[in-house]
């Protein structure tokens, strides 16, 4: 069993990574390619529409996974996830024709396509994993990302079309979405014996209703997701006020690499996260904490080699892999890892107070330090540029660390209290 859980979390952990570097390697390919003003025109729409799909997806991933009882039908999810995903295509393009003026609007309605697809795929994945697909999943995920940057050099080196290209990275998320609900029918049929009833999605009034009551339910789970998302897009909107376009997109390329150190923690969490429910379980509190505090050492660790690298060769690997005006920010490189170390460390703090169901303290955590970046943007960059932003994420996520600490220690300290009262 163990040997089992071990191998699927090495089938998910190569997967986000995978997913991570396609990724990065889309802003790569922009960065070297095409304009500064068009990568910010691309990160700054991803900025938004990113954060609308996140609350309008109502965290329905988890929520597949952790329904044991089958309160709902996978046909019940496909069509909220569909009816949901097609509100935030029209408060996307809505909103973003409003606010950014100087982004093309095909260039808001392809990423809105891309992650529409995307969200079809990742409830697919979801049904797939429930029913123990884990390499599928793994598979699936890991050819689509390189597919889609396969297309995306090819066609960003031979055409030098900026909307070419990124209709080729659409139209592979578009490919696998098809390809993915496919196989999830072909799973559902395997384990239930009857496949999905696609006429009944959206023909029946029925799932608008279900639609209406998932979101009431689930919409607390979506916040939390898109608070941890505006922690990261937050200095990008304020830098494209207060600068210009072309320095939120730098600025942006540079930060990725705090979400993909990210990645790489979030996936190392998930895999302990048995272990911290096994040992609370148990009963062994002790073991907990020690695991606990031995993973945010991890953590630490792995933000701390990131700090390493880019004071020793920040502007060389900016350069080689952006380009020239990117190369030299190389201070914002190594603040920005600075609060990556610092958000690795509470990231395993959140996934241990996960075992003990402490979910709603976690979302007003990643709230106090949205709102931390936001002020510390809006003061810092219109005094110290786009080092002013970095310095706003290292005193949020040194506040939301102190605030981590604190929560888990009276958790902890509760925990032990209700032992010795049961005992």
């Amino acid at each position: 069993m163990q040997n089992k859980l071990a191998l699927n979390s090495t089938y998910t952990l190569t997967a986000n990574l995978l997913v991570a570097l396609s990724n990065w390697l889309l802003l790569v390919i922009i960065a070297k390619k095409f304009p500064d003003e068009f990568l910010g025109q691309f990160v700054l729409c991803l900025s938004l529409v990113s954060p609308i799909f996140l609350l309008l997806s109502l965290k329905l991933r988890t929520v597949i996974v952790v329904d044991f009882s089958n309160e709902h039908t996978l046909e019940q999810y496909i069509g909220t996830r569909l009816i949901t995903s097609t509100v935030a295509v029209i408060l996307c393009i809505s909103i973003g024709s409003y606010l950014f003026e100087d982004i093309p609007i095909w260039l808001f309605l392809l990423v809105c396509i891309y992650k529409f697809a995307d969200s079809c795929s990742e409830l697919s994945y979801s049904f797939s994993q429930c029913t123990g697909r884990f390499l599928y999943v793994a598979c699936s995920q890991g050819s689509r990302s390189i597919l889609s940057i396969t297309i995306m050099l090819v066609l960003a080196i031979t055409t030098e079309s900026s909307l070419i290209t990124i209709i080729g990275w659409t139209l592979s998320a578009v490919l696998y979405s098809f390809v993915d609900l496919i196989f999830a029918n072909k799973f559902r049929q395997q384990e239930n014996g009857v496949g999905i009833n696609w006429f009944s999605l959206l023909a029946d009034f029925t799932n608008f209703q279900t639609c209406w009551k998932m979101t009431k339910k689930y919409y607390p789970m979506s916040i939390g997701l898109v608070m941890g998302a505006l922690f990261v897009y937050i200095p990008t909107y304020v830098i494209e006020d207060s600068i210009n376009i072309e320095a939120a997109g730098r600025f942006a390329a540079v930060s990725y690499f705090l979400t993909a150190g990210g990645v790489l923690v979030n996936s190392l969490s998930q895999a302990v996260s048995p272990k911290f429910s096994g040992l609370i379980h148990k009963g062994l509190l002790e073991s907990y904490r020690n695991l606990t505090i031995g993973m945010c050492a991890i953590g630490l660790a792995i933000g701390f080699a990131g700090v390493m690298v880019a004071l020793v060769g920040g502007q060389f690997f900016l350069t080689l892999f952006y380009n020239t005006q990117i190369g030299t920010l190389t201070d914002e490189l190594v603040w920005i890892l600075i609060a990556a170390s610092i958000r690795y460390v509470y990231i395993f703090i959140g996934t241990s107070m996960n075992s003990i169901k402490a979910f709603n303290i976690q979302t007003k955590i990643y709230s106090v330090g949205t709102i931390i970046v936001l002020l510390g943007c809006l003061w810092l960059v219109p005094l110290l540029g786009m080092v002013g932003a970095a310095y706003a994420m290292v005193i949020a996520t040194s506040v939301e660390c102190i605030i981590f600490v604190f929560s888990f220690n009276r958790a902890y300290r509760a925990l032990v209290q209700e032992r010795h009262s049961n005992a």
